[in-house]
């Protein structure tokens, strides 16, 4: 098993997912990858009868190939740069790939113990923002968005409410969650919905089965938004990662994320965001 880091550009939001990707790589006693997928330029050639637009579009493919090789120059000197400074080089591999990004995470997604994205990926027009949706909405597969500030604190929390979005994210997660020391359970009450009367909504009923996987916790709960309920809880426990159900849709023009997810990614100074569908 890996911890895979998708790599956009190689601007700060790289860095910043890298570092937070070779955090939890270290305390998992796992193998770092860094992924630098770009699509082959000639795939977007429009062919034409006309001589001299062959002769453009060949030009721009050049040109689009030479960005590509000095993109991914950078790219690797930010991984190398960043793996040296959390000293997991010897455990950490750089891959570049001819490969549409969303097909290449997807890929990487299938066996990895985590996926990081930048922050920004969850944000709406980013470069990877639909690698992001296709592992999350359509192989249903669990996404981590890193932070854009990374402090170690050794605390999680999970937004719990005995949904299976975030139940689906909790057992997904366990190896994930046993990178910290102290795990809180975060439960508004007044948003249980038709779980309400779920006997596994209870967040007592969470705790227990997390003890017998050997993870310690606290149970807090807590009424009103969503989002603005835990990201006070986040500060006031120290979590730097927070675990959720992701409860948008894909497609269509339809917003990604529900607006608890919405409210989390634009809270200044976010915790690092675990999300399942």
């Amino acid at each position: 098993m890996t911890i895979v880091c998708m790599i956009a550009n190689a601007q700060e939001e790289d860095r910043s997912a890298l570092e937070y990707a070779a955090s939890l790589a270290r305390r998992l006693s796992l193998p770092l990858e860094g992924l630098c997928a770009l699509p082959d330029p000639t795939s977007a050639m429009i062919y034409a009868t006309s001589p001299y637009m062959i002769g453009v579009g060949g030009a721009a493919i050049e040109g689009v190939q030479k960005a590509q090789d000095t993109l991914r120059a950078n790219c690797k000197a930010m991984f190398e740069d960043v793996t040296r400074q959390a000293d997991i080089a010897g455990s950490a591999t750089f891959t570049d790939k001819v490969e549409l990004p969303a097909r290449a995470s997807v890929h990487a997604a299938t066996l990895s113990t985590a996926i990081v994205f930048p922050q920004p990926a969850g944000c709406g027009g980013h470069a990877l923002g639909d690698a992001l949706e296709r592992v999350m909405m359509d192989a249903r597969l669990p996404i981590l968005l890193a932070p854009e500030v990374h402090q170690e604190s050794g605390a999680a929390l999970i937004a719990w409410d005995g949904s299976p979005q975030v139940a689906r994210a909790v057992r997904a997660n366990v190896e994930v969650l046993t990178a910290f020391s102290m795990v809180h359970i975060a439960q508004n009450t007044d948003d249980l919905g038709a779980q309400a009367d779920n006997p596994a909504a209870k967040p007592e009923a969470l705790a227990a089965w997390l003890s017998a996987r050997g993870l310690d916790s606290k149970v807090h709960t807590f009424s009103g938004s969503v989002s603005q309920g835990l990201g006070t809880l986040a500060t006031a426990t120290s979590a730097e990662l927070v675990v959720a159900g992701a409860y948008g849709h894909s497609r269509a023009g339809e917003m990604l994320f529900g607006g608890a997810t919405r409210g989390l990614l634009r809270t200044k100074e976010a915790p690092a965001l675990l999300l399942m569908h």
